[in-house]
């Protein structure tokens, strides 16, 4: 899946979310400030018709970016620097993050 297929709001969001994570050491974020990060960022997705997804692996976060309507993957990365937390300190679900109810 290209981004070319999406629209110019959504391609924007996720060029937004590429720009935060490479100019940002994801070291510096607590577990806490990370959650409130991706809510924050969740937020932003869903105003377009997308959400974003995290998975936490060997301190790496990955990054997964789907449309809602159709669930296909749009846009998937993983960060290059590492988080100082692991993924048993982020107890959350993403549908619980915006607050939505499957």
């Amino acid at each position: 899946m290209t981004l070319h297929s999406v629209s110019k709001e959504q391609r924007e969001t996720v060029r937004q979310l590429l720009h935060l994570v490479l100019i940002r050491d994801m070291g510096t974020f607590t577990a806490q400030r990370f959650k409130d990060w991706i809510k924050e960022m969740d937020q932003k997705f869903r105003k377009v018709g997308l959400t974003l997804q995290f998975a936490i692996r060997d301190r790496e976060v990955s990054f997964t970016i789907r449309e809602i309507r159709s669930r296909r993957t749009v846009f998937q990365f993983s960060s290059a620097t590492r988080v100082t937390f692991e993924n048993r300190d982020v107890v959350m679900s993403y549908d619980q993050i915006g607050g939505i109810v499957s």
